[in-house]
């Protein structure tokens, strides 16, 4: 079979590649997205295929242990080789790696500080930073962190189980001198500004000029597995929905949630 090649010039850059295998990954692709078996002729259709040409690549398919046939004759679905391959996957995904890359090119677009924190079982861990070049009067930091005046601490509050936060949230609620809030005044607050927006926002009056917008990342499961934040003065940080800033927020958030294997939905 000819290869393609890929040199230096434009209109040949792409790298050989065997163009069957890129077919037959369209259909395990149909096959992945959707929960249950599928007959021939729909899976053929979805991968822009005829259905005597589907079929032959799902022979192969089946043999390798990718695709296995359904009860339901002429059904398939993806096979057990297709589930430790996706098992191997989540064991080899370096995801803190995988999001500080994202990290630097999101700095980079935002010219913004920014932030990873991840959960523990000490609270909101600060994992890893980036010096924006617009600074403010303050530093970011590693460590532990605030739940209650942090936006990374307001995604985790407001995707993490109640049971799991709601012991920090107390606790911090506690050491105010003035305790006007509830919790569950902050959970309602939290949940419906990240269902509405798809991100958590934080000014903090005690840190003058502090501004920060913070954004989940999911992995295969659905589980918020890390946070990642922009911050900056609230002069320069643009915090409305369908900013520049946000708009960079969001889409790192997105990358980052599919390649640790989630969806760009479970990251808003």
């Amino acid at each position: 079979m000819e290869e393609r090649d890929i040199s230096e010039p434009a209109e040949k850059n792409e790298r050989r590649g065997i163009q069957s295998v890129e077919i037959a990954f369209r259909l395990l692709m149909v096959l992945q997205k959707t929960l249950q078996a599928l007959p021939l002729k729909e899976i053929a259709t979805r991968a822009g295929m005829t259905t005597s040409a589907a079929n032959n690549y799902l022979v192969s398919l089946v043999r390798t242990g990718l695709a296995a046939p359904d009860e339901k004759p002429g059904f398939y679905k993806l096979g057990p080789a297709a589930l430790m391959l996706g098992i191997s996957a989540t064991q080899q995904i370096d995801g803190f790696e995988v999001v500080r890359r994202e990290l630097g090119t999101l700095r980079d677009a935002a010219q913004c500080s920014g932030a990873i924190t991840t959960w523990t079982t000490d609270g909101v861990l600060s994992l890893f930073k980036l010096e924006g070049q617009q600074r403010g009067a303050f530093e970011l930091r590693t460590g532990l962190m605030s739940l209650l005046s942090t936006a990374a601490g307001k995604v985790f509050a407001a995707c993490l189980p109640v049971a799991v936060t709601k012991p920090f949230l107390e606790q911090e609620l506690s050491s105010r001198r003035t305790r006007s809030d509830t919790t569950e005044d902050f959970y309602m607050e939290v949940r419906r500004e990240l269902q509405q927006n798809g991100y958590a926002t934080m000014r903090r009056s005690d840190i003058a000029g502090y501004a920060s917008i913070a954004a989940p990342v999911t992995n295969w499961t659905g589980d918020v597995k890390f946070v990642m934040s922009l911050v900056g003065s609230d002069a320069v940080l643009n915090m409305e929905p369908g900013s520049t800033h946000v708009v960079a927020l969001l889409a790192a958030a997105a990358r980052a949630t599919v390649l640790l294997g989630g969806t760009s939905g479970q990251a808003k």
